[in-house]
């Protein structure tokens, strides 16, 4: 009986010091998160705090790995709006950008942040760790920022909302460079002396980080145009092979300005190429619209309808007065323009214009008198 009762106090003694090491240890593991981890979140209870602490504590060197992409410097993750934290946190792991979805999550859990992530495309630098990049995405004011160019759209056009982006840079510092491009971004597109960057800019949407200089918008939007030229190239037909690069992206540009339907792209770059082998004008309406600029009347920067006195207008881009390829593009030319005016139809065709039933589409025609035939009653 006696032995009975001594036993007892030592159990005691035993649990006692157990617990004291349990707490320590705890202690321990929650002063050693904080130190990496930074504190918990301002909502997060005690209760989740400790909950989380040993899980964290177990995959603190996980965390703080940092994840290299072989070959870039960053890539594009997007969180959609169906996303739980648990979805976000494993597809982070399957695709590459932490060694732990489960820790991933105790991390944002422990941040307060695992209920708050807000639905966008965040841009993640190669070699950021789990913890950077959890702060990363917490923070809503790292969304990317969305951006259209439009097909067709001249540099005025694209300027006109480069304020209303929330970028980095102004309309002004955008206009500024575009006029005048620095060498590392003329001469990779084969720039003459003095040109802009007008039909360069390629059309598309663009996830852009908000931290994005001027530099790199520009190195991107113009890598998108050389991509294409470079596709374009492998089909480059005999029509083509005798013109350069801008005059191909000035005919280009012309074609999207002419038509919105891409299977005639290519017939309609037929014309303007057969037309320029017999020294003939090209006699095409948007650089007209082009040379006039801005029309208060009709607040565009394409002038519709054209009047016969807008014509004559005096300019260079006036295809009606002046002979052959105008001297650089009139707006963006999306990707099916530049393979049209790449690889031309090989056709007979001198002549098209609109059909009349209201299609957008148009008729072609060898000779005049078949073009005056397709004219609307």
């Amino acid at each position: 009986m006696t032995h009975k009762r001594r036993r007892f106090p030592i159990l005691l003694v035993l649990l006692f010091l157990l617990a004291i090491a349990l707490v320590v240890f705890m202690m321990f593991a929650v002063y050693s998160n904080s130190r990496v981890l930074g504190a918990p979140g301002e909502n997060v209870k005690l209760l989740n705090n400790l909950r989380y602490s040993l899980s964290l504590y177990r995959n603190l060197e996980l965390l703080q790995e940092p994840q290299v992409f072989p070959g870039e410097s960053e890539r594009k993750f997007t969180i959609y709006s169906s996303d739980s934290a648990m979805d976000v946190c494993r597809k982070l792991e399957s695709e590459g950008y932490v060694l732990s979805a489960a820790g991933t999550c105790d991390l944002l859990t422990y941040k307060g942040s695992d209920r708050t992530l807000s639905p966008g495309t965040y841009t993640i630098p190669s070699g950021y760790n789990a913890i950077q990049l959890t702060r990363l995405i917490a923070d809503s004011a790292n969304r990317d920022l969305q951006f259209t160019i439009f097909a067709g759209w001249r540099l005025e056009e694209i300027a006109g909302v480069i304020d209303q982006m929330g970028f980095s840079f102004s309309t002004e510092d955008f206009v500024a460079y575009v006029y005048s491009p620095p060498p590392q971004i003329s001469q990779p597109l084969g720039l003459p002396p003095g040109k802009s960057l007008e039909g360069y800019l390629h059309p598309g949407q663009y996830s852009l980080k908000p931290t994005l200089t001027l530099d790199e918008f520009m190195t991107e939007a113009t890598g998108r145009t050389l991509a294409v030229i470079d596709e374009a190239r492998q089909l480059q037909n005999q029509q083509s092979n005798a013109y350069s690069m801008d005059e191909l992206i000035t005919i280009a540009s012309i074609i999207q300005r002419e038509t919105l339907e891409t299977a005639e792209m290519p017939t309609i770059a037929s014309v303007f190429f057969n037309r320029l082998a017999i020294d003939m004008r090209l006699e095409t309406d948007p650089t007209v619209q082009y040379a006039l600029g801005y029309s208060a009347p009709t607040q565009s920067w394409w002038k519709t309808p054209l009047l016969y006195v807008d014509l004559a207008v005096e300019s260079d881009y006036n295809t009606y007065r002046v002979q052959g390829i105008p001297p650089g593009p009139i707006c963006s030319p999306g990707r099916d323009a530049i393979m049209a005016a790449f690889a031309p139809d090989q056709s007979g065709y001198y002549f098209f214009r609109a059909k009349c039933d209201g299609s957008l589409t148009h008729n072609f025609a060898v000779t005049y008198e078949e073009h005056l035939a397709n004219g609307c009653e």
